[in-house]
């Protein structure tokens, strides 16, 4: 049993930490680990104190809470299987460090179990902030008595330890075939994409349904449970919740069959299975073709547009901000007239300029392009300085290309909220100049942060994109900025209205300032000190 928990903390490791380490160096990675827990459980807090909230207002009335339950354990379910397949392709599969562990003295099938629970650890973080919030709700709105006994929440943990071990088995068999199609595969890369994109359009489309799909829930609560009846585990789970044990069971039953068969048979073949995807990975067909001819920085330029956008992890994840800002542009212009109602009926009572400039910051603030970009080089960094071009200019190109990405995609999201608002044009030059110089800082302040907290030993891309302290914190940083600047405005609008438009930008354009006097002086000596 001893083994089994040395190689669980170096799977886990592994997944939020990437390796572990001595003095300074260990606290960054701690922090590291520390802020990828904490954006998993924020973001399920979030979705499910939004979301339960609402259902459960509609549906607590008519005694239809078990509805919530259904459909938050979906959201749990859903939102483990994106959280961790790619992670089960890089952490299970593809680990730098498997080779070394497999020839350790310990079976095939206990590496498997430490790798797995690991990703149970990770889903169980995102299901316990999910189905807890789900449960207090309830208990604050039911009107039938739910959540006022101590055995629902029994009942309820339950379900939260249970319920991860079915989004493990399903992700560790997802995890295992996207790992073959990218070995076996020349478009796997296209394919996951193509994967990525539905799934985005399947969230906007909820997202603009929302509202009549609850209000179809309340007409027809009984018939919706009906028709669920495919999602039968889900269902189990809720009544169980409810109070039946004997579907309680039963829901337990189907999440620890799968996962249990999921660990044994794969655990039978894992050091075979890894083998032969290191193998394949590692093959390369050489084709002999022309060249063309290019400038250094034109090279580098193209170098980092390669790995945007044939990494579909690093593509979704940091360019989710840019799809969103573009949606939301593209959505306000074809639907400019009934915008233009919301605004008549706000005006007055919300500030229509500095609202436009701060969604526009929040979805800038996602795009943390270049704070990864050093942490993504790897061990191969030392190629990158090696290159004929000097170390601040290496660090201008990948802050620049994150600008190449953000500045067109505002300026056009600018100009259709222009049109879509009928904004003056002082108003259209106000927001455009703060949202483009809040996106120069925001390039700028990512590679500061990709500086100083470096994943260069990262297992794979999943851990640099997702579960790093410096995207963590160049997402959510800016928000802060973006929200100073949004408090300037609303404290002098009424006093004041030239000088609570000019303080945002002048704030915007200082940090951006900063940023850059920083990078010039201070970043060259950051990049060799890696």
């Amino acid at each position: 049993m001893k083994k089994f928990w040395v190689l669980l903390k170096v799977s886990v490791t592994s997944m939020l930490l990437s390796s572990s380490g001595m003095g300074r160096k260990s606290r960054k990675k701690a922090a590291t680990g520390a802020g990828a827990m904490v954006l998993i459980a924020g973001l399920g807090l979030y979705l499910s104190g939004l979301y339960s909230s609402m259902l459960m207002e509609v549906l607590a009335p008519i005694n239809m809470e078990v509805l919530v339950f259904i459909f938050m354990g979906m959201g749990a379910l859903i939102g483990g299987l994106l959280f961790t397949t790619f992670g089960v392709k890089g952490v299970v599969f593809g680990g730098r460090d498997n080779d070394l562990l497999l020839s350790m003295p310990v079976s095939s099938t206990m590496l498997m179990v430490s790798r797995v629970t690991a990703i149970y650890l990770e889903n169980l973080l995102f299901s316990l902030f999910v189905l807890g919030p789900a449960g207090v709700v309830c208990a604050i709105f039911t009107q039938g008595g739910v959540g006022h006994t101590l055995l629902f929440w029994v009942r309820l943990v339950i379900v939260v330890l249970a319920l991860p071990l079915l989004d493990t088995a399903l992700s560790v068999l997802l995890g295992a075939l996207v790992a073959f199609l990218s070995t076996r595969m020349s478009k796997g890369i296209l394919g996951q994409n193509i994967v990525m994109a539905i799934y985005m359009v399947a969230v906007f489309w909820v997202a603009a349904n929302l509202n009549g799909m609850i209000e179809g829930l309340a007409a027809n609560a009984a018939g919706v449970k009906d028709s669920l009846s495919w999602a039968a585990p889900l269902m189990w789970m809720g009544d169980g919740l409810m109070g039946d044990w004997g579907l309680l069971l039963a829901f337990a039953v189907c999440c620890i069959i799968p996962f249990v068969l999921v660990v044994f048979v794969l655990g039978k073949v894992y050091g075979r299975a890894v083998t032969a995807f290191a193998a394949r990975a590692a093959r390369s067909d050489y084709k002999l073709s022309a060249q063309s001819a290019t400038g250094q920085k034109k090279a580098l330029l193209v170098k980092e547009a390669k790995r945007f956008f044939g990494t579909p992890m690093y593509m979704w994840n940091s360019g989710i901000g840019l799809i969103m800002l573009l949606a939301g542009g593209v959505a306000a212009l074809v639907m400019r007239d009934d915008l233009r109602e919301i605004v008549a009926l706000l005006e007055g009572e919300v500030p229509v300029l500095p609202l436009v400039a701060l969604l526009m910051g929040v979805m800038l603030s996602m795009c943390a392009i270049a704070a990864p970009s050093i942490s993504l080089e790897g061990k191969y960094l030392w190629i990158l300085r090696e290159a004929p071009l000097g170390e601040s200019a290496l660090l201008w190109i990948k802050v620049g290309f994150e600008l190449l990405l953000t500045v067109p995609c505002t300026v056009v999201t600018g100009v259709c909220l222009a049109i879509a608002l009928e904004m003056p044009v002082w108003q259209w030059a106000a927001l455009l100049t703060s949202t483009i110089l809040f996106a120069i800082g925001h390039g700028m302040f990512g590679m500061l942060m990709g500086l100083a907290f470096p994943k260069l030993d990262a297992v794979n891309e999943t851990v640099v994109v997702k579960q790093s302290l410096a995207v963590f914190l160049a997402m959510f940083a800016p928000m802060v900025l973006m929200g100073l600047g949004g408090g300037l405005w609303l404290g002098l609008a009424e006093s004041n209205q030239v000088l609570a438009l000019t303080l945002p930008i002048v704030l915007f354009g200082l940090a951006a300032a900063v940023f850059a006097l920083i990078l010039v002086k201070r970043g060259p000596a950051m990049l060799r000190a890696l």
